[in-house]
């Protein structure tokens, strides 16, 4: 499942920061401070629909959200927690962009980080099956070498899960999942390295059979998450 990502911004109507909750670039929510309470809304998808979250995720991510916009929070040291996780703050045009379904916060591929585009442009041919969403998904043994050419990159591992390819099925495989969090404020320099080793001892202990494929998000140093 693409984690959840949050995007502090100011709105003109509102005292308190708000934050926005994105799923990639798509826009699922906000959070803000009204009167003496922390409010979520989540929207549904362009579709119209449900949408499906992870309540560990959400729950995580909403934590956070509020001591944000809480008026009351301590500033200092959420500042310095902001930047161990990566959390921006938007561009003044994040609102409009949120507004119209964009992607706020996202970067286009043209301008992401070199690392990722040189991890990418090895690896994606590599992929031995897509979802319509872009997600790869790519052998064990390549698996491998994903891992250790992220650390080789300055990138991090932070999500990896395994699934069947069976044909041209995929059967999802919930004992075979990885997520790596930063607890607190912690070093890239110490976090990177920490969060590849976990990745890689975690896939070699994973089952070796052919059918087994593996997905990941991959955090780079500007703490920003992508979908590999």
């Amino acid at each position: 499942m693409i984690p959840l990502r949050i995007v502090e911004t100011e709105r003109e109507d509102f005292d308190q920061p708000v934050v926005e909750l994105w799923r990639d670039d798509e826009f699922v929510g906000m959070v803000f401070w009204d009167d003496d309470t922390p409010v979520v809304q989540i929207y549904p998808d362009d579709d119209g629909d449900v949408k499906d979250l992870d309540v560990r995720e959400l729950i995580r991510v909403l934590d956070m959200a509020e001591q944000i916009v809480s008026p009351v929070a301590d500033a200092a040291e959420f500042a310095e927690l902001r930047a161990s996780l990566g959390i921006r703050r938007a561009e003044p045009d994040a609102e409009d962009e949120a507004d119209d379904g964009g992607g706020g916060d996202e970067q286009s591929w043209e301008s992401e980080h070199p690392a990722t585009m040189t991890l990418l442009d090895e690896f994606d041919p590599q992929a031995v099956h897509r979802t319509s969403d872009g997600e790869g998904f790519f052998p064990r043994p390549v698996a491998e070498e994903f891992i250790k050419r992220c650390d080789e990159l300055d990138l991090a591992v932070v999500e990896m899960e395994g699934f069947d390819l069976e044909g041209a099925v995929l059967v999802p495989r919930p004992n075979l999942d990885l997520v790596v969090r930063v607890q607190g404020p912690t070093a890239w320099d110490v976090f990177r390295p920490a969060a590849n080793a976990r990745a890689l001892d975690t896939l070699l202990d994973w089952p070796s059979r052919a059918t087994l494929v593996v997905a990941f998000v991959l955090q780079q140093p500007d703490g920003d998450t992508i979908v590999a």
